[in-house]
């Protein structure tokens, strides 16, 4: 399990200041947004400043929207998410997360609320899509991870697995965030939630965000909302000792913070969680 944060590269910063900045952190990797400006210097030099401070780039932040009606924007979110494996395979980056994205017709709401995002004919397109783009992209052992988000078709645990299953690929993999999943049932029985979560997606996970949500009692029903680490109902000894059962070394990221002292905080935080976790579990 590798504690690693996602950061922004501030104005100006070298690589390997920024390097430094993310082991300074405390954190032995780092999430990156992808530029599609990096050129092939870029890449190398990133690189080389994460080997000379011994962290690695854990994950390559690609947002595209797989399922947008325009045949046009399909085809360059597919030409971007291409050169974003492309670098993580010179990054010697694992995984290039991304969304399912929404039916929504405006571009610039890539994760939008729309009715007809949950429809057989959208997951139908969805899986299509997937397929057509593996198809499209040479093999360079990054894997593309799919994030869960409220609004689109990949917003329970039955839709995660319901992907693996029908992108039955090492290719395509799950960037697990708890937040997303968690409605109020499973926020009311936090370990059992988490329990269930590892055993339907088990190795199929391969990112994991360190986020957390609160229950709030209403007069109609109970709702959730998202909270800052640590502040909410989620069980974070288990989580991470589940996290740790995996069977590959799973980074667990930390969310964009407002201050270095915010990621140092988070840190110290998930480091004594996984102290009091003990051992790691067993998944099925």
């Amino acid at each position: 399990m590798k504690l690693s944060a996602a950061v922004q590269r501030r104005a100006g910063e070298a690589w390997n200041a920024l390097a430094c900045r993310v082991r300074g952190l405390g954190f032995r990797g780092a999430s990156l947004p992808f530029d599609p400006s990096w050129d092939e210097a870029d890449l190398v030099a990133l690189r080389e400043a994460f080997d000379g401070e011994r962290a690695e780039i854990v994950e390559l932040a690609c947002p595209c929207n797989f399922l947008t009606p325009s045949a046009e924007a399909c085809r360059r979110n597919f030409a971007l998410l291409r050169r974003a494996l492309e670098a993580g395979a010179l990054l010697n980056c694992d995984h290039v997360t991304t969304h399912a994205g929404t039916r929504h017709p405006d571009p610039n709401q890539p994760l939008a609320a729309h009715p007809d995002n949950w429809a057989d004919a959208t997951w139908d397109l969805f899986v299509q899509r997937v397929w057509a783009f593996l198809d499209e992209a040479e093999d360079m052992g990054v894997r593309l991870c799919f994030q869960p988000h409220p609004a689109t078709t990949l917003n329970t645990l039955e839709s995660l697995a319901g992907l693996t299953a029908d992108a039955t690929t090492v290719r395509v993999r799950v960037a697990l965030d708890p937040a997303a999943l968690f409605d109020a049932e499973a926020a009311a029985r936090p370990t059992r939630a988490l329990a269930e979560i590892f055993a339907t997606l088990a190795d199929t996970i391969a990112v994991a965000r360190a986020t957390d949500v609160r229950l709030i009692a209403s007069t109609d029903e109970p709702l959730v909302e998202p909270a800052a680490l640590g502040e909410g109902v989620l069980d974070y000894p288990t989580y991470l000792k589940l996290v740790a059962a995996l069977e590959l070394d799973t980074p667990v990221v930390v969310p964009p913070q407002p201050s270095d002292a915010a990621y140092r905080a988070a840190h110290a935080f998930l480091t004594a969680a996984a102290n009091r976790a003990g051992p790691p579990a067993r998944t099925a």
